[in-house]
């Protein structure tokens, strides 16, 4: 069966004995038209199942209803549920998501970003992404970035979401510490990010206000968050002979690496060896042993983000270009011995 040509707008206008102007008018709902014609124009367009491309109206305005988001890994379920959550809530004012995966890889960062911005794109998400350079700052699109802040945000005052790390950096070590742990080992990303900056910060903080000095030989810079890091990094320290009494995971991911190494030699958690995690990703609750770990709230940041870049999109920016949001902490088992203390407070 021969498939039906698709109807352009010259065909709707040409069937009504209109202009183009006049059906993109109805169309776009602006400007003056009788109500018969108006009419007979949405008829045609009804019966005829025409649908207007968005990339075509893109084109013609140089500005396309649509957010290019940018995320690292979309396998990770912290970055998924973020992009799920900025893409609903876009989907509800009829805007358009493009999402590029970079594999934490500045290249292919750059590669997508000058592909959304020929696709004339309206606005554009970073969530965790690499540094961008001057010129891509200065191109005119709205830009928002999540969770990790590329350097040069304060100096171009960059719209910033984010969530409390150092607290939660302080909860988690603290939880541990109060506890009773002496020598905490850490697992951190090794590549100066914001976020890592803030929880070691916290984290260090903890020791301070208990008064135990941090044990800085175990504290391990990675250059990748994932299980298989986790895991290898505690078999490292395991290998070494080094005394440890908790681990401190900056991601969850990591801390399901580090309880499968502790496993593998004997270590079991949480009586020997306590752990704590952060993001609270799905897993965390169902593992062997359930990991305590420190929530960050996903579904208000995409959502909070959605909403700021709909705003810039329409010239309204925000008085506000930093957004801190609370973190919690999540007790579980790998933390069960500090349930039978006082709970240490949650702040």
């Amino acid at each position: 069966m021969e498939k039906k040509k698709d109807l352009s707008i010259k065909d709707i206008a040409k069937q009504c004995g209109v202009s183009v102007s006049t059906v993109s008018r109805v169309l776009n709902n602006t400007g003056r038209c009788s109500a018969a014609t108006r009419e007979r124009i949405r008829q045609v367009i009804g019966e005829s199942g025409y649908r207007p491309s968005v990339f075509a109206r893109g084109m013609r305005t140089g500005c396309l209803n649509a957010v290019g988001i940018i995320v690292p890994d979309i396998t990770n379920e912290f970055f998924s549920s973020i992009t799920l959550a900025i893409q609903n809530k876009l989907f509800e004012s009829g805007t358009m998501t493009l999402i590029c995966n970079t594999n934490e890889r500045r290249e292919l960062q750059h590669r997508q970003l000058e592909m959304l911005r020929a696709s004339k794109v309206s606005g554009l998400i970073f969530i965790s992404g690499e540094e961008i350079g001057e010129e891509e700052f200065a191109d005119g699109i709205p830009k928002i970035f999540i969770d990790r802040l590329p350097g040069n945000a304060a100096a171009k005052k960059a719209v910033t979401i984010e969530v409390d790390n150092y607290t939660g950096g302080l909860l988690a070590a603290g939880e541990m510490l109060h506890a009773g742990c002496r020598r905490i080992a850490g697992l951190f990303d090794g590549r100066g990010l914001s976020t890592k900056t803030a929880r070691y910060a916290g984290f260090l903080r903890a020791h301070e206000e208990h008064g135990i000095k941090a044990v800085r030989e175990l504290h391990c810079p990675l250059s990748k968050i994932s299980y298989e890091e986790g895991y290898r990094a505690v078999k490292r320290l395991i290998g070494t002979g080094a005394e440890f009494d908790g681990i401190f995971c900056y991601s969850d991911l990591l801390a399901y690496g580090a309880i499968h190494a502790l496993a593998e030699a004997s270590i079991p958690v949480p009586d020997a060896c306590l752990v704590t995690g952060f993001d609270n990703i799905a897993p965390s609750e169902f593992s062997n042993p359930p990991v305590t770990t420190v929530e960050q709230p996903v579904r208000e940041m995409g959502e909070l983000a959605a909403e700021l870049i709909t705003r810039m999109r329409n010239g309204a920016w925000p008085e506000n270009n930093r957004y801190v949001l609370p973190v919690k902490l999540i007790r579980r088992k790998t933390t069960e011995r500090a349930a039978a203390r006082k709970s240490a407070p949650v702040l």
